[in-house]
């Protein structure tokens, strides 16, 4: 096989002539040059190219209700902290109600609303990929405080709760001057001279008819058996003698429609129902007298001081009968006085009446009422007001 290898005798070997053999060479060089740029070319398009995609944000804000705590327990309003976090993408909105809160993008969001128990609430966060997380809620109402089950670590509370109707709506019905002025001058009294903590005594400014409702709901939770309860009305009253029934006028009445009076009889209702060991109301109104079915006072100063206050009682003690008073309280001003005064170490409501009965008669044209409130769990003892040491 050696013959194939051999070169090949040419005649004229010195003439051979090249330009084939250039061109195939030149061809060869330009294909592989041509090979070299869809080479290049072919590795510019198939390099990875870098796109940064993000998921979508599909996850709805977390909403989180608290509640915060508070010292004063006569308070008519609850504490509602609402918390929103969107960690995903922020928060857009946060709709309360028909309060519109904004976001910003902002991961968290804290809202803080004051509203009374019982209100119901629609909460709405909105993120800003539009994903909508909803909650409804009804605002708790207060928890009766545990009462110690050793008698004799049961603390005893004196409660008060003092209504000033001043500033009416109703432009047919005349706003007043002094009932806040009052409500104040008693409280302070109650809390510097008498076993009253500030925290348990509350001025309840402009009651509406729902305020009204809403506060008796809550002494219900909060009082015990083993606690005084004072309650004071200054406001407008009105006596309705076709049905012989007397209402307190809220701030929201109208004159034209009683949907928004506050009846005795409702008023008798809810104080027979707070378990109280001594209610004692005081009305400062026209017509306060009709929340009794008698008319009669009594007095017995003699029944010892331990016996009334361990029986349970439901007295009233009103600035006047059926009658109107004037805006201006003479009954007020003398009983404060008597408060004020006071020496004694206890002083029973009856004798708080006695004492102030015929100053207020000598120097007005009202009579002060005192008595039993009718079929709402009275046993004849009496509140007692325990003067500080």
């Amino acid at each position: 096989m050696a013959q194939y290898f051999q070169p090949v005798s040419h005649p004229s070997n010195q003439n051979i002539n090249y330009k084939p053999m250039k061109k195939v060479i030149l061809f060869v060089v330009l294909g592989l040059g041509l090979s070299y740029a869809q080479a290049q070319k072919v590795e510019a398009y198939s390099s990875p190219v870098q796109v940064n995609f993000k998921a979508k944000d599909t996850s709805a804000p977390e909403i989180l209700i608290e509640y915060g705590a508070t010292t004063d327990v006569m308070a008519q309003t609850e504490h509602l902290i609402i918390n929103v976090d969107d960690i995903g993408g922020g928060i857009n909105t946060v709709t309360v109600n028909s309060k519109i809160y904004e976001g910003k993008g902002q991961e968290r969001l804290r809202i803080e609303e004051d509203l009374m128990p019982g209100t119901e609430v629609v909460i709405k966060a909105t993120d800003v990929s539009n994903n909508v997380k909803e909650k409804n809620l009804q605002v708790r109402f207060k928890a009766v405080p545990v009462v110690a089950s050793t008698p004799a670590t049961v603390k005893r509370h004196n409660y008060a709760v003092l209504f000033g109707a001043q500033d009416y709506q109703d432009p047919n019905i005349n706003s007043l001057s002094e009932p806040l002025k009052d409500a104040e001058r008693l409280k302070k009294v109650l809390i510097n001279n008498y076993t009253f903590a500030p925290e348990e005594v509350k001025v309840i400014k402009n009651p509406t008819y729902e305020t009204m409702v809403n506060t008796f709901d809550s002494l219900r939770r909060l009082v015990t058996d083993k606690d005084f309860l004072l309650i004071f009305y200054a406001g407008h009253g009105y006596y309705e003698k076709e049905t012989e029934k007397g209402y307190w006028l809220p701030v929201d009445a109208s004159k034209d429609s009683k949907s928004k009076w506050y009846r005795n009889s409702a008023l008798k209702d809810d104080i027979e129902s707070i378990p109280s060991k001594h209610t004692l109301l005081i009305s400062d109104a026209c017509f306060s007298g009709s929340i009794f079915k008698t008319r009669a006072a009594f007095n017995n100063a003699s029944v010892e001081i331990s016996k009334v206050m361990n029986t349970q009682s439901r007295k009233c003690l009103t600035s006047g009968a059926l009658t109107e008073v004037p805006d201006k309280s003479v009954f007020l001003d003398y009983l404060i006085k008597e408060l004020e005064n006071n020496q004694n170490k206890y002083m029973r409501s009856e004798d708080l009446f006695f004492a102030i009965r015929e100053p207020v008669r000598n120097n007005s044209p009202i009579t002060p009422l005192f008595g039993v409130i009718q079929s709402t769990g009275d046993e004849g003892g009496d509140f007692v007001f325990i003067r500080k040491d």
